[in-house]
């Protein structure tokens, strides 16, 4: 018995040895940490601006109820006095207390986002209450509501799989991050970087002493391309519509504007009830969709500018080159038609006109293969590379990849079909205006972009220059087709004539694409002023019957940014 408690005295003493001796750094450190701890305070996010300093996303202040769990049971009928301030009852009060429950030396939130009144009301009664405090915290608002909504996007709570792609650049649990637009793809520079007090706690973890502050550092600000003037002007015609505007820049490939209708109020994802948020998110008629960047859509007889572009290039056709049209054109055992007969077409009758026998046959000597080509030549079928995630790559059916993972065999009458922008192609709006600026610019296809500049402290970053390609495209071929894009407005019989008397000269194509179920979809996608192209204009309807709609809602925005002294 006497050899027993001898061991157990042994091995006591050797682990009391162990634990001060071997392992006393480690339980060092443990205490330290202990005893230390970290009282955040929040920064602003940066501001969103448009191209002249306008706020599209900016910051409010928001208060939110802390309190002081030492001082909690300190006095009574304080819970009651605070009920009556936010017209809530005790027993929720004192739920929330409970759940809240926390280190005695650390404030635990309460409330979030109290109103001013109730903060100021509080304020007054500090003596009385002195177990809460109101804290003020910056939080994002979005001042003009709807607008630009799909170019800004919206922030919210971190999710599990953004924590765990980012936490390595220190984002943490119940951070707010951007989850689309311009609020997630620069989240990384808008994104604040909060400071806060270290102190120093005794053992019943009460205040010590303070024992270091970090100053919260602001985000950085974004400014875009985005010329607010014009995007209300979009925003307030394009309303009620279901489709998308772009307008931008052809010579450097700035986004001047970009909607897309539905839209949404970015400021419910941060204010809005769960079932409001649901709503959006649930909606059929997909708000959050970016119809500009990622709605695919057959490009109909706007695609008629690519197959026009390659016949020149290719020379199966010339400024002397005609077609008969009779109203339809028979290829093998089927019929296919045209909107009109137009009788003997050249190539600028033909873009003028939207004849489609003239590009039937002129697709037919081009074959699938080159007209593919030039489609990827002009940007389709791949992404424009816009700063905003979500952009499709469109879809051409005749590429490489896709034969060989189809293994169909290819027809003649789906070579006319692909000649009009029918058939199984798909495009996206913003790959129609790269497209249609490529015309107007000389055959360059550019890079569309958002971001103008960083600002930092006082201090201007510019990003480098998009990326500019130089299709390679002969002047007189290029002075063929905006001659016919030209006569599409100023030719009476032309299928943008009602663009005439818009007040200044504009170039451009319509396109009504078929679809399987409902009416059809319009384009007109252009460029004006038309002899010294300065903007490149592309207006989408779904199921809007015909390109007409969308001429007429191109020819308010154009008139009107006359109007306001914009052109």
């Amino acid at each position: 018995m006497h050899r027993l408690i001898v061991a157990g005295f042994l091995l006591l003493f050797f682990a009391l040895a162990r634990l001060q001796i071997l392992e006393f750094s480690k339980y060092q450190q443990l205490s330290q940490a202990n005893r230390i701890r970290i009282l955040p305070q929040s920064a602003s996010r940066g501001r969103i601006l448009d191209r002249n300093g306008n706020v599209l996303a900016g910051n409010t202040l928001s208060y939110n109820l802390l309190v002081m769990p030492q001082e909690a049971g300190r006095s009574e009928g304080w819970i009651s006095k605070l009920s009556a301030i936010l017209s809530m009852p005790q027993e929720e009060l004192n739920s929330k207390l409970q759940k809240k429950n926390t280190a005695s030396f650390a404030p635990a939130l309460l409330c979030e986002n109290i109103s001013l009144e109730e903060a100021i009301a509080i304020g007054q009664l500090k003596y009385d209450l002195p177990q809460v405090v109101v804290q003020v915290v910056p939080k994002r608002a979005y001042p003009l509501g709807n607008v630009a909504s799909h170019v800004l996007g919206y922030i919210g709570k971190i999710d599990a799989w953004r924590l765990e792609k980012l936490k390595k650049y220190g984002y943490k649990i119940q951070d707010l991050v951007g989850k689309s637009g311009i609020e997630e793809v620069y989240d990384y520079l808008l994104r604040a970087v909060d400071g806060g007090m270290q102190i120093e706690v005794d053992n019943r973890g009460r205040l010590s002493r303070v024992l270091g502050f970090k100053a919260p550092s602001k985000g950085k600000d974004v400014q875009l391309t985005i010329d607010l003037r014009i995007q209300k002007i979009i925003h307030e015609y394009l309303k009620g519509h279901t489709g998308c505007v772009i307008v931008l820049n052809p010579l450097n490939g700035e986004v001047l504007a970009l909607a897309s209708f539905p839209d949404f109020n970015p400021q419910i994802f941060l204010d809005g009830s769960p079932s409001a948020v649901n709503r959006l998110l649930n909606d059929p008629d997909s708000p959050l969709l970016n119809r500009a960047i990622s709605g695919l859509y057959p490009p109909g007889s706007i695609f008629k500018v690519i197959v026009a572009a390659a016949g020149l290039e290719k020379k199966k056709i010339d400024a002397r080159t005609t077609f008969f049209c009779p109203g339809y054109m028979q290829i093998g055992n089927r019929r296919f038609s045209c909107w009109s007969s137009h009788g003997q077409e050249s190539i600028f009758d033909a873009l003028a006109h939207s004849c489609n026998v003239f590009f039937y046959n002129l697709g037919l000597r081009l074959g699938p293969q080159l007209i593919t080509k030039y489609a990827q030549k002009f940007g389709f079928g791949q992404r424009a590379g816009i700063d905003l995630n979500g952009e499709s790559a469109g879809y051409l059916p005749y590429s490489l990849w896709e034969r060989i993972k189809r293994r169909r065999t290819w027809f003649s009458g789906d070579t006319a079909n692909l000649s009009i922008g029918q058939g199984e192609i798909l495009v996206t709006p913003l790959q129609v205006a790269r497209a249609m600026a490529a015309v107007a610019n000389g055959g360059k296809l550019i890079q569309p972009r958002l971001l103008e500049s960083i600002k930092d402290e006082g201090k201007t970053l510019e990003p480098k220059p998009p990326q500019i390609i130089d299709l390679g495209l002969s002047e007189e071929n290029l002075r063929i087709i905006k001659e016919g894009l030209a006569r599409a407005v100023s030719d009476s019989h032309g299928t943008a004539y009602v663009l005439a008397d818009a007040g200044i000269s504009i170039a451009g194509k319509t396109g009504t694409a078929q679809v399987d179920s409902g009416q059809a979809h319009g384009w007109f996608a252009g460029y004006f002023p038309a002899d010294k192209p300065k903007f490149v204009i592309c207006v989408f309807l779904e199921h809007s019957g015909t390109g007409l709609r969308s001429c007429l809602l191109a020819k308010k925005i154009i008139k009107r940014m006359l109007a306001e002294g914009l052109l």
